[in-house]
This record gives structure tokens, sequence and C-alpha cells, in this order.
């Protein structure tokens, strides 16, 4: 038997079925590609909020243990992801505003407001946390 004879019968792919097949993946590589980015938008936006909300906790925590009469509002910018104010310019501003008498007689309704950025958008976005004090 002719080595020419067993390839012809041998059944194979075509270049045209291999290119098909390689542009359908590639398409499918590319959607993929797209929820990853998606996905990666999304966990620095949610990792943000959480921090911010951290550091609006922080602050209700710091004014719960300071005296109520020296309890004033306070704007403190360039704070870093722990509270710290960061030289090279950090992305969280924290915003303190307290009312005075708003829930009642001898009271002081505190809202702490952190503001940031994304990276990929130039929209602020804020994270608030509110709480009410007394003498």
């Amino acid at each position: 038997m002719e080595i020419t004879g067993i390839l012809r019968r041998k059944a194979g792919f075509s270049l045209v079925e291999i290119t098909v097949s390689l542009v359908i993946g590639a398409i499918g590589l590319l959607a993929l590609a797209g929820v990853l980015v998606y996905t990666m938008q999304s966990n620095r936006y949610a990792t943000d909020v959480s921090i911010a909300t951290a550091l609006a906790r922080q602050k209700i925590e710091q004014i719960k243990l300071t005296d109520y009469n020296y309890v004033v509002t306070q704007t403190e910018s360039q704070l870093d992801q722990n509270g710290r104010v960061d030289s090279g310019g950090g992305k969280y501003t924290r915003v303190t505003t307290v009312t005075a008498n708003q829930a009642g007689p001898n009271t002081k309704s505190i809202d702490v407001t952190v503001y940031f950025s994304t990276d990929l958008a130039d929209t602020v976005k804020k994270a608030v946390v509110s709480t009410i004090i007394y003498p």
C-alpha cells in the first residue's frame, strides 16, 4: 500500500474550517475581556465605597469620644485609606457637618460625608454616615 493512498483517505479540517473556528473563538475571548474589565471596575468601586464608609464611621467614633461642646463642623482633605493626610494627594475628603438642636433640645445631629472620585470617571461619589449626640 502506498503512502499517498493512505493520506488521501484520512479526513481532516480544511483551512476555511480552522479560520472560522478561530474567528468564533476570538469573538468569545473579546466578550470575556469586556466582562473582565467591567468586573474589575465594579470591584474597585466597591472597595472605594467600603473605605469611604469606614472613614466616615471612624470619624463618628472619634466624635463620640469628644466632649459635646467641642464637636464642630470641619473638613479634612487629601486623606488616604487609613484616614491620615497624604501629602501625595489622598483621594478622600471627609466633611463633618454639625447641626444643633435639629433632633431635639440639647442635641447635635452629625453627618459625616466622605467624597471620592474613581480613577475611571470624573464624577464624585460619596458615602454618608449620620448620628445624633447629646451631652
